[in-house]
Parts: C-alpha cells; sequence; structure tokens
C-alpha cells in the first residue's frame, strides 16, 4: 500500500475528455475537459442526472479506462502510459467500489465474499485473508452474519457487506457509484455515515457518484455534472432538484 499525508494528491485530472465512436463513424462526446483533484482524505460528491457521463468518470477515476485526451495521473503516475496489466495492479491495491446493485456473489457466504479480493494479495495479506476479512466484517457490524448467504440477508446488510470487500485491502480511493440507490432512506444514511466513517478512519478518499442530492449534501466537496462539463456546487445548490 501505497502511504500518503492527508493532503496530497491521489488522482489529478486535467482537461480530461473521453468519447466514443459510433457506428456510423460519429463521435459520442461523454466527458468535456474535465479538471478535479482528488486529495487523501477527502469526500468528494459528483452530482448529475442519468447518461451524463457519471460513471465513465467513475471508470477513470478508478483507471478502469483512460483519457481521450488530457491529463490524468494517479499516484504521479500518468495514467496513458500505464499498460492495462499494470493499471490492474495500480486498481487492485488502492482503488476499492461500492455499486448500487452489490454484486454480491450468491453462493458464497458474506464472509467468503470479503474474502475474494484478498485472493489477489500476496505474502502476509493472502495467508491472513480470513482473518482480515472477519476483522471488517466486525468492522461494519456484520461478524454474526459471516456465515450468511447473501440471499438471506436484507438490503442494508448486503450494502454493507459490498462496503466490507471494497475496503479490506485498505483502499487509498473509495470509488462509491450510487451506493444508497436501491436502499430506503434511512438505510442509506446508516450506509453513507459508514462510508465516511471508515474513510475518515483510514484516510483514504471517497467520492461518490449519485443524483441524490441528499447524499451529496454529505460530502465535503460537491460537484455537478451536466452534459459532460464539471463544475463546482455549493452546499446550498445540493438542494436544488438535479
Amino acid at each position: 500500500m501505497t502511504s500518503l499525508s492527508p493532503s496530497e494528491t491521489l488522482v489529478s485530472l486535467r482537461a480530461v475528455t473521453r468519447s466514443v465512436t459510433l457506428p456510423d463513424a460519429q463521435h459520442l462526446h461523454i466527458l468535456r475537459g474535465i479538471d478535479l483533484e482528488v486529495l487523501s482524505g477527502d469526500h468528494t460528491a459528483i452530482v448529475g442526472r442519468s447518461g451524463c457521463g457519471k460513471s465513465t468518470l467513475l471508470n477513470l477515476l478508478g483507471l478502469l479506462d483512460v483519457p481521450t485526451s488530457g491529463e490524468l495521473e494517479f499516484l504521479g503516475q500518468p495514467a496513458e502510459r500505464l499498460g492495462s496489466n499494470a493499471r490492474a495492479r495500480l486498481r487492485g491495491s488502492t482503488v476499492g467500489f461500492v455499486f448500487q446493485q452489490f454484486n454480491l456473489l450468491p453462493g458464497r457466504s458474506a464472509l467468503d465474499n470479503v474474502i475474494t479480493p484478498l485472493l489477489y494479495a500476496k505474502g502476509r495479506e493472502f495467508w491472513r485473508r480470513r482473518e482480515l476479512a472477519m476483522n471488517m466484517l466486525d468492522r461494519v457490524g456484520l461478524a454474526d452474519r459471516a456465515h450468511t448467504m447473501p440471499n438471506m440477508l436484507s438490503g442494508g446488510e448486503q450494502q454493507r457487506v459490498a462496503i466490507a470487500r471494497a475496503l479490506v485491502r485498505g483502499p487509498r480511493l473509495i470509488l462509491a457509484d450510487e451506493p444508497t440507490g436501491a436502499l430506503d432512506v434511512e438505510t442509506g444514511q446508516s450506509v453513507m455515515a459508514l462510508l465516511d466513517t471508515v474513510a475518515t478512519e483510514t484516510a483514504a478518499a471517497l467520492v461518490t457518484i449519485t443524483h441524490d442530492v441528499n447524499v451529496a449534501a454529505l460530502a465535503r466537496a460537491c460537484y455537478r455534472l451536466d452534459s459532460g462539463v464539471l463544475g463546482p456546487m455549493s452546499l446550498e445548490e445540493a438542494g436544488a432538484p438535479v
């Protein structure tokens, strides 16, 4: 794991664009000139309507994709100079993903689901995988549900298992894509409080991609993504419809 001071830049995007070529050879411009800096310890929310490019931006932040143009640096390394294998290794050790659909393995217990990322670890982390997974389940309040199958867990419990899985390797960057979208309001608030608490305790950066202004208002920095353009959003604006 890379050690960072709380104020050190984790991810930096400068004039980043992302476009794709359609079957008729036309270009679809998804992101346009994105400037964003994520520091270790930040809690950032990015708000926007469906189809505005939020998931594309998350894929760039998580090294699942590279920009069409512009500069993206992750831990000071230009993403375009990293091959797919190097990006996968960096992503696996540094980034934790939390999704709206919990994506738990249906035939595996909560414990086995949390262990999954550790199967790609090395050394002590690999050999201590069961202990580390149990500790993380305990941290999210589900130690007593470790051997329960996902279909026997509530929606909130499933999301907490997903959070434990995302955090078990101690990521420096937590990317949450509509993490409360499948939950009721009260459970969603509990899940966001848990994410914020763990991120704060570990000095990890938390970036929440959401259409829910109530979720965005929990962050310390808010941005609005509209038609591929990212701009600052005040906490007062977070109360306005998206």
